[in-house]
């Protein structure tokens, strides 16, 4: 008995220390297994510490590329500010022309060109007092220049001050008296003040040159009305017709067997108002070299 169980000890001793029959040992005596060693297995991959696990079939490989905000360029010489902040402005885009123009003033600081410029923009945004500024810099920067003073007329109308517009119109027209824009301007003053006469004279200096538009006939045709020369607005209204004026068509028809103002009971009222605003289509003209004076070209479009 004594010995039975000594051989059950050794055989145990045996199995503990990883001998060759530990299986059988664990076998016969299930209490002896949690004893026993049993072979190490490595752990499966898990989620942990960063590892990405894919869920499903792989989707197809997806590139994230950085894009890298656009940067509006400032061209390093005026002449192509200018050329990029009337394009700008012909868009609509106001912001970018305006930025464009006043990076050509200090690029060039001798040339008027971006200050009319960005006068006439101020215009039509109805800022008075950008617009005057740049107006009267551009001026005297090119005091000789008929098309600043155009410009710098067409600012002090913001401001509603007639005197200032009237000379400065004046002054344009005697700076080159083939700018058509500077007279039908002048003669625009001259209605709005109720100087017919004045703004018929002004205006008939507008028709008779070259570039007058349909507009500029029925603002002449107007004045004539004004003054109870119906045979003459009559005339003009024709002519401004021809050119494309609806409102000079209108007021041809209007006039149809009138034979004076004084006296005739009209359906509808004279016009009183211009029928286009100040704003111009003319151009600069080219600017010169700094050594050069400049001077007003010859013909109708400065």
């Amino acid at each position: 008995m004594m010995k039975s169980q000594l051989s059950c000890i050794l055989f145990t001793l045996i199995a503990a220390c990883g001998g060759e029959q530990s299986t059988p040992v664990e076998a016969a005596n299930p209490y002896v297994a949690m004893f026993v060693p049993k072979p190490y297995v490595a752990p499966a991959p898990s989620a942990s510490f960063g590892e990405v696990v894919a869920i499903g079939p792989a989707g197809p490989k997806v590139e994230i590329t950085k894009v890298e905000p656009v940067v509006a360029v400032i061209p390093d010489k005026a002449v192509d500010c200018i050329k990029l902040g009337k394009e700008a402005e012909a868009k609509g885009d106001h912001a970018r022309a305006i930025e464009l123009f006043t990076a050509a003033t200090k690029l060039d600081k001798k040339s008027a060109e971006p200050h009319v410029e960005l006068a006439r923009i101020y215009i039509a945004t109805d800022k008075k007092a950008l617009a005057i500024r740049h107006g009267a810099k551009a001026v005297k920067l090119a005091p000789e220049s008929s098309q600043a003073y155009n410009t710098l007329g067409r600012a002090e109308l913001l401001r509603w001050n007639y005197d200032a517009a009237i000379t400065d119109f004046r002054q344009a027209t005697e700076l080159n008296a083939d700018n058509v824009w500077a007279w039908n301007n002048l003669g625009l003053v001259y209605l709005q003040q109720k100087q017919y006469q004045d703004a018929a004279d002004a205006l008939a200096e507008a028709t008779s040159r070259k570039g007058a538009e349909g507009y500029m006939w029925n603002n002449l045709g107007t004045a004539y009305e004004q003054l109870d020369q119906l045979d003459d607005a009559r005339d003009a209204f024709e002519k401004g017709g021809k050119l494309g004026s609806t409102a000079a068509v209108a007021s041809r028809k209007r006039l149809e067997g009138v034979d004076t103002i004084k006296s005739a009971k009209l359906d509808v009222k004279p016009e009183k108002t211009p029928e286009k605003t100040y704003d111009v289509n003319d151009e600069m003209p080219e600017v010169p070299p700094a050594d050069v004076e400049e001077t007003e070209p010859a013909s109708g479009t400065n």
